[in-house]
C-alpha cells in the first residue's frame, strides 16, 4: 500500500474473478462484466467460481501462516527443502479438505500456487505474515483455522494447519485482545 486508498501491484496485474453461486451466465453477470470492460479492469467471468475461489485460496493459505512462522521473505522460503515439504503438504491438506467438499481442485494446483510463490520478488511476504508480525490481527482463522476446522468436520487429519494454526493462535488472541 504506497497511500491510503493507493495499492501498487508490482508482482502482477490484478484480476476480478467472479460469478453466480450457481456458476449461471445470468444478464446480471454479463452486465457486470460489461461494466468492468468500460471501466478497463482485467477481469473474467468465472466458469466455476468455486474452483476460482478454491484456487486463490490455495494460494494465499498455503504459504501465509508458514511465512508467518518463519517470519522470512519468500527469498529465503523459496531454497529451503525442508520449508518446501511443509508447503506440500499443506496444500495437500486443503486439497483434501476441497476435494471432500466437492471442489475438483488437483494437485496441479498446489504446484502452480508453489511455482507463484518460486516466481515471486526474493522480499515478498504474505499479507497475513505482515499483520501477525506487527501484532495486527489477521486472518490466521479464515486461513489455516478454516481448513483445521473443516479437517475436524470431516474426519480429515490436518497435521501442518494444525501445527501453524496453534503456534499464531496467541499472537492472534493477543492481537485482537489489543484491537479490542
Amino acid at each position: 500500500m504506497e497511500a491510503p486508498g493507493v495499492i501498487n501491484h508490482f508482482d502482477f496485474v490484478p484480476e476480478i474473478v467472479f460469478g453466480e453461486y450457481d456458476n449461471a451466465k445470468t444478464d446480471r453477470i454479463l452486465q457486470v462484466k460489461k461494466i468492468f470492460d468500460d471501466a478497463g479492469f482485467k477481469n473474467r467471468i468465472a466458469d466455476d467460481i468455486h474452483l476460482d475461489i478454491w484456487r486463490k485460496f490455495i494460494f494465499i493459505a498455503t504459504v501465509s501462516g508458514i511465512a508467518a512462522l518463519t517470519r522470512v521473505v519468500f527469498g529465503e522460503l523459496k531454497g529451503d527443502k525442508a520449508i518446501r515439504s511443509l508447503l506440500e503438504k499443506n496444500g495437500k491438506e486443503i486439497v483434501q479438505i476441497a476435494n471432500t467438499k466437492g471442489i475438483a481442485l488437483t494437485e496441479k494446483d498446489i504446484n502452480v500456487a508453489l511455482d507463484w510463490i518460486e516466481g515471486c520478488d526474493y522480499n515478498t511476504t504474505a499479507s497475513m505474515q505482515r499483520d501477525i508480525m506487527e501484532g495486527k490481527p489477521s486472518e490466521l482463522e479464515n486461513f489455516n483455522g478454516y481448513i483445521v476446522k473443516q479437517g475436524k468436520e470431516l474426519g480429515i487429519p490436518t497435521p501442518v494447519n494444525e501445527f501453524v494454526y496453534n503456534c499464531l493462535l496467541p499472537q492472534e488472541r493477543i492481537a485482537r485482545r489489543a484491537k479490542a
